[in-house]
């Protein structure tokens, strides 16, 4: 694919200063978008729009903004002139609770950062994207959707599981003014994030690899190689799908 293929694109990248989220706006601006990205401290905004800069200079968009609020979203959302491509990819979970015990606050604390805080940006940024009559969402979910087990969070879970549904609504709502909705379910990717789950749960990569057919955790740019294909002309005709990219972890 060539790096032209988004040239002219801008993307926003939700949970970008690391892991999934830093790969997937590489990825971007590799193919020619410009990106927005965020980070709730200006110091973690700095320092993000720093390392990218140094792989697209001039193209890299932005704010401190703490996305939880009303007040932070509008702020990122009008960090560039437009926005084109929508990728909602913060969230996650360190803390291990079922059922039981979760309280109502860890409940509605997951709910709102993993599906109403995603919810909400495709608010802010699809009626801009109608009007031109093209737009890209994709939606990073999670393997939990379809393996549920032991050692996740329930609100996670619930929250994951609900961003596939609301993807799907969404693609049939905005399909026929030429914008595209997708879901990225990724297995267990070795991030940073990934890494403080594991300290404090005390599950271990070698117990989650040996349930991944590949034998081994996925990388972050594994994830992000999909992203500018959906976000491009040629992923026109993809909308609504939900796609697995697990290491063979589960299987339709």
């Amino acid at each position: 694919m060539a790096t032209t293929d988004l040239e002219g694109r801008v993307a926003l990248v939700t949970g970008a200063r690391r892991g999934i989220g830093f790969a997937i706006a590489t990825a971007l601006l590799e193919h020619g978008a410009s990106v927005v990205v965020g980070g709730r401290e200006p110091a973690q905004f700095d320092d993000l729009q720093q390392r990218l800069e140094q792989v697209a200079p001039g193209r890299v968009y932005g704010c401190a903004a703490d996305l939880t609020t009303e007040t932070g979203r509008a702020a990122l959302v009008g960090a560039a002139p437009q926005i084109d491509i929508l990728v909602n990819n913060a969230g996650g979970f360190t803390d291990v609770v079922d059922t039981l015990t979760s309280t109502e606050d860890e409940w509605n604390q997951q709910l709102h950062l993993n599906l109403t805080v995603p919810f909400l940006l495709c608010q802010a940024v699809l009626p801009q994207m109608i009007d031109r009559k093209w737009g890209r969402i994709i939606n990073i979910g999670s393997v939990v959707v379809a393996a549920p087990q032991l050692g996740n969070a329930i609100g996670y879970v619930a929250a994951k599981s609900g961003l596939v549904g609301f993807t799907k609504q969404l693609s049939a709502e905005v399909a026929s003014h030429g914008v595209t909705a997708n879901v990225i379910n990724p297995g267990t990717i070795k991030t940073e994030h990934l890494g403080e789950y594991f300290e404090a749960s005390g599950v271990t990569e070698e117990s989650i690899a040996s349930g991944i057919a590949v034998g081994r955790l996925g990388r972050p740019a594994e994830i992000a190689a999909a992203v500018p294909f959906l976000a491009s002309e040629q992923g026109g005709f993809i909308t609504g799908a939900v796609i697995d990219i697990n290491g063979g972890a589960v299987s339709a």
